[in-house]
């Protein structure tokens, strides 16, 4: 017997309506299945309410009343049935536009090729989880959706930097597998007392790496963002080129060596051309850093001897399969890295690591002696120091510009107390280095002006011959931009405990932070001086957060100075994802896509 009409409808009313507890066949209380909307009429009216609900609130889900009479030879065959078709989002449509932004960050975010696009099993997927959205096809998102998206993160980035007041750059140079240079750039800045780190031009670098060519490039990208004015500080390598291209003619910058990694011979030229040119410009700290470590090594003499031997032998237990399975269950050795001078003390540590039941049981003719284990021990002791402050300058969207003088005293202090206890010649040797590459950096205004405006340390660093000089060096800089602001007195607080990194000064004989001033200080200065420092583990953009109408001219000098990275942690972490995107099967990438990724990786947050 056929379904009568009523059961019909209420059959088909099924694929898009769910009954209520209260529904009946003559009372209809049904909600929709895709928006959970009460859907109450008559038996009759209940379609036309449905179609009107399904056109109005779902404009993508079209229904169709399909009528097929029944079968003579199947009487089981219904006499009505139901389909479904799914209309596909319009290329303006905001979901469309939304899910193709969120593409193509996973895209470069993950560093998945672009013809993940024409993948079969990809676009099933996707299909089935959005029905409605149209995938695009690799060359419309090659050459249109993702250069529309590049702009569109640019233009927000523009838009970001025209609100910070002052910005400090780095600049470096990186080649991918193809011998291919890009030159790039990144911003540093502190927005809302938050701590903002940018790439601003990751660019294809043709030609000589000569002065001349990274000046140029750098004046375009200065004029593409309009930072001739917010530029405070450059931060680059020990590179002679690099020295030329941001030096001011007559003006003298820290005594730089030409870098190791520099060809012999290069040429170095620059132009007359200082339009966008700030007036500071520092050498990365931590880069100068690893040079004096190298410096130490190369006078280590028979540490060469150990170093290379643990090399072997670590090399040796990693490429055999019986013996790499004996130190799995304790503990992993790590193999050095050329570039990084810390990986030779994390290489010397893990070996140390190992017991001695472990180490029997690798076989290699060359083991350690228990003298050359004990060398071992006594190189990770002296150079122990060194990781440490490495450390402290390492990091992305920290304050690491304050710490820098107070890494310098830290190394000077710990070098002279393991010459007491090591008379190796090597203790001497990076006694001189220290000397020679890092003690210049305490004399350079924008790590001063750094350090003492770290809420942690103030004048504490300072001798008392250094005191004067600082505090009005500070005064200065503060009447420069208020000449008569107001201030709030107070009773000076009780003195803070110190960074462990830093407990040398509390054994100090330093002038009290209390002592009197002269009247002729800018009174915020005078104020910010008497106060005792805060805790180790406040944040110095917290306390100026907090005290920024206290002190509204120190704040803004805060912003300026503590936002200067001490190394190129954030660069070096861009060419790590370089390299990744530039795997071998991915090196026909061209260069405006590989900028365009880059920025879009580095800048996602923003857009």
């Amino acid at each position: 017997m056929p379904p009568t009409p009523k059961a019909t409808k209420l059959a088909i009313m099924g694929h898009f309506l769910a009954p209520t507890s209260t529904a009946t066949t003559r009372n209809l209380q049904y909600k929709c299945k895709h928006c959970n909307s009460c859907i109450s009429a008559n038996i009759r009216a209940t379609s036309s309410n449905l179609k009107r609900h399904m056109k109005r609130k779902h404009p993508s889900i079209s229904t169709e009343l399909i009528c097929t009479p029944p079968s003579s030879s199947d009487p089981t065959q219904p006499s009505a049935s139901f389909c479904t078709v799914t209309k596909k989002w319009r290329d303006a449509d905001p979901r469309q536009l939304r899910l193709t932004n969120c593409l193509i960050n996973f895209i470069a975010s993950d560093l998945i090729p672009l013809s993940i696009v024409d993948s079969a099993a990809f676009c099933e997927l996707i299909t089935t989880a959005e029905p409605c959205y149209t995938m695009p096809s690799h060359n419309h998102l090659s050459y249109t959706l993702l250069p529309r998206h590049y702009a569109a993160v640019q233009a927000n980035l523009k838009l970001k930097m025209q609100q910070a007041q002052d910005m400090c750059l780095t600049i470096d140079i990186w080649s991918n597998r193809n011998m291919h240079c890009f030159i790039v750039i990144t911003g540093h800045y502190i927005l809302d007392y938050n701590m903002h780190s940018i790439i601003v031009a990751c660019k294809r670098f043709k030609g000589s790496n000569i002065a001349d060519n990274i000046h140029h490039t750098y004046q375009e990208t200065i004029a593409c963002y309009n930072l001739a004015h917010r530029v405070s500080t450059i931060v680059t390598d020990n590179a002679a080129n690099m020295v030329k291209a941001f030096t001011l003619p007559g003006m003298e910058d820290l005594a730089e060596e030409e870098d190791e990694l520099e060809a012999e011979g290069e040429e170095v030229t620059v132009t007359d051309e200082f339009d966008y040119l700030p007036h500071e410009r520092s050498s990365r700290f931590a880069h100068t850093l690893q040079l004096v470590v190298k410096d130490g090594l190369k006078e280590a003499g028979q540490m060469h001897t150990v170093i290379a031997k643990i090399a072997n032998f670590i090399s040796h237990v990693r490429k055999s399969t019986t013996a790499t399975e004996i130190p799995e269950s304790s503990l992993k050795l790590v193999l050095a890295n050329a570039t990084l001078w810390n990986s030779q003390l994390k290489m010397l540590r893990s070996l140390l690591c190992l017991p001695d039941s472990v180490l029997d049981q690798l076989d290699f003719p060359g083991k350690l002696t228990p003298y050359e284990m004990k060398i071992a021990t006594e190189l990770c002791d002296i150079l122990q120091p060194f990781e440490d402050t490495t450390d402290s300058v390492q990091g992305d969207k920290v304050i690491t510009s304050s710490m820098v003088i107070i890494c310098v005293r830290v190394l000077r202090h710990q070098l002279q107390s393991l010459g007491h206890s090591y008379d190796w010649k090597l203790v001497a040797t990076l006694q001189a280095a220290v000397e020679k590459r890092l003690a210049p950096y305490e004399s350079i205004e924008n790590f001063r002006l750094a350090t003492t405006l770290d809420p942690r340390f103030k004048l504490d660093w300072c001798t008392k011959e250094e005191v004067i000089g600082v505090r009005d060096l500070l005064s200065s800089k503060a009447s420069a931009i208020s000449p008569t602001p107001s201030s709030e007195s107070s009773s000076p607080s009780p003195p803070a405990k110190r960074l462990k990194l830093t407990d040398f000064m509390s054994r100090r004989k330093l002038v009290p932070v209390s002592a009197p001033t002269p009247s002729t200080l800018h009174p915020e200065v005078q104020d910010y001086l008497t106060r005792a420092t805060v805790t180790d583990d406040s944040e110095p953009l917290t306390f100026w957060k907090d005290n920024r109408h206290r002190y509204p001219t120190l704040a803004k000098l805060a912003c300026k100075y503590l936002a200067i990275p001490a190394s190129s942690a954030p660069v070096d972490r861009l060419f790590s994802i370089a390299g990744k995107i530039f795997r071998p099967e991915r090196c026909n990438l061209t260069d405006s896509k590989f900028e365009q990724l880059m920025m879009i990786l580095c800048n996602s947050k923003l857009h």
